[in-house]
């Protein structure tokens, strides 16, 4: 299952990046983050773990890091499955599209409505996340 989100800005990927690179950034765009670490340089193969409010400290990895175009994360939700986490970065002549997906890997398949309300619940926020990054990505 999974969801996306994406808007077009006159923000370019450069200047997004450095929201995403640099995690205590992400305190800008992430409304509900209480605290965020990483455990090393933001690349592939990196672990993390954040708080968001009203939730125990979840662990993430860096699955995949592409310099200015992309990064994805998961998180292993226990008895319920993995959450990935993809941000993309896409150049076009209108600007540049910033799109956020929230994919749930299951490891049932017979509790579908169960694992679409989460879901649902885990992507609330994704829209207004990326208005806020792309507002503080436009250079002023």
């Amino acid at each position: 299952m999974k969801y996306s989100f994406e808007m077009t800005t006159k923000a370019t990927p450069e200047e997004i990046w450095h929201n995403y690179s640099d995690v205590q950034k992400w305190f800008i765009w992430e409304a509900d983050l209480l605290d965020i670490k990483l455990d090393g340089p933001f690349q592939t193969g990196v672990f993390g773990e954040m708080t968001l409010e009203g939730m125990p400290p979840l662990a993430f990895e860096l699955v995949e890091v592409l310099d200015h175009r992309s990064f994805c994360d998961v998180t292993k939700i226990p008895g319920i499955g993995s959450l990935y986490f993809n941000h993309e970065l896409i150049p076009t002549v209108q600007g540049t599209v910033i799109k956020h997906s929230v994919e749930l890997v299951c490891i049932a398949d017979n509790e579908e409505e169960k694992q679409l309300s989460f879901l649902t619940q885990v992507f609330s926020d994704v829209p207004q996340a990326i208005f806020s990054l792309a507002k503080a990505s436009v250079k002023s």
